[in-house]
Parts: structure tokens; sequence; C-alpha cells
């Protein structure tokens, strides 16, 4: 159905009134008033999960809600950029780093790591929590060509699956633990490099985090 064919709904985003489409996400119209929500796990070109939590809006509920799965409804009065919603962003932010490894291949190459965007917006220098990422203990996965795999600093955001299912079309990525053991799995559990992985690269694209990159880049920061 066209958007012109749904019914429209009318609400305010941080008190700026906004009108769309019934069934439009909160992060949507968000944007149509030039609102920054941030995300880690969601991007346009993939339908939304609502995994990292790190979209969440305040609407007046006991509960936050995640703004790229939760439709807009009539009336609401969303605030998007509060005190205590950029608290929760912040703690959330302080607890995905209490695991993160010191260094980032992403951040270290290109300077687009966006957990630790994060951790700068939200003044973050010392993480208040116990270091979980000493020696690695997730491992790391160099046996593709092309892709390194640093299972210590993915977030289990699931965007590397979607985009080899739903751009790509590979069906190649999935997950596979427990607990803290969870982690991004290749067909069935194999090595990334035994897999059926064609070393397209659109894990790496849509990856926040140093997760997934460009396995010279990981090995130079190695020896460094």
């Amino acid at each position: 159905m066209a958007d012109d064919d749904r019914k429209l709904i009318n609400l305010t985003i941080d008190g700026k009134p906004v009108q769309v489409p019934e069934g439009t996400s909160i992060w949507d119209a968000a944007r149509r008033l030039g609102i920054d929500i941030p995300v880690l796990c969601h991007s346009p070109r993939m339908r939304p999960v609502g995994v990292c939590r790190m979209c969440v809006v305040d609407i007046g509920q006991r509960t936050m809600a995640a703004s790229c799965v939760r439709p807009c409804e009539e009336g609401m009065k969303v605030e998007a950029s509060s005190a205590k919603v950029d608290q929760h962003r912040k703690m959330l932010t302080s607890l995905l780093l209490s695991d993160y490894p010191e260094y980032s291949a992403r951040e270290m190459s290109t300077s687009n790591d966006q957990l630790l965007a994060l951790a700068k917006k939200y003044a973050i220098q010392d993480i208040p929590f116990a270091d979980g990422a000493t020696g690695m203990p997730r491992g790391t996965d160099m046996s593709s060509p092309v892709i390194a795999v640093d299972h210590q600093a993915c977030i289990l955001c699931d965007k590397c699956i979607r985009g080899c299912d739903e751009l790509q079309h590979n069906d190649v990525i999935t997950r596979t633990g427990k607990g803290y053991t969870a982690r991004i799995a290749f067909d069935l559990n194999n090595p990334m490099g035994e897999s059926t992985c064609v070393a397209c690269g659109e894990c790496m694209a849509v990856c926040p985090t140093g997760a997934l990159t460009n396995k010279s880049v990981f090995a130079e920061m190695q020896v460094r």
C-alpha cells in the first residue's frame, strides 16, 4: 500500500509535531524531523529487529521502546533526546564496552567504529565494569582469505546475518551458543574460510564494530 493510501498519524517527538503514514516507525518519523536517534543494529536497507536497544525512546510507558520497531500511534508523545534516555544509552554503551577489545581494527583503519563513536558522544572514558576482554576469550577466526573475524568485538547485533541473508541472499551467517558463548557462526559452525562464504564483503560493510574487518588490516593491528 502506498504512503498516500495509508491513514495519517499525528504525534510529537521532542516537542516537534510530525505527521506520518500509519505503520511508520518512531525512528523513521524522527528522521523526517532531523532528529538523530543512534542505532547499532539498524539500517534503512534492512528490516528492523530491535536487537541492540540503543535506539530506545521514552513514550511515557513503564519501559522504553525500541524506536526502530515501534510504530507511531496517534497522539503519541515521544522523548528521544531527554537526559533519562541519554543516561540509558550511556549505560548500555558502557555495558557493551566492558567486553570490548582494547583495539578495534575498524577504528584504527577507517575511524568509523560506531560503538566507540557512541563512547565519545557520551564521554565514556573509564569503563566501570570488570574487563571481560582480557586475553580475547571469545577468540578470532582468520581462516578466510579476505575477512578477519574478531568475536570479542562482536556485539551480536545481527547486521552481518541480515546483510548476508537480505542484501546478498547468500544465507551463510547465523548464531551459535548460549549466554556468554553466543557468537556468529558460518554454515554449521564451520570456520569462515571453510564455509560457503563467497567473500563478497557485505558483512564487513554493515558491521558497526571491529568484529568483521579486512584481514590485512586486522593482521597489521596485531603486529603493532
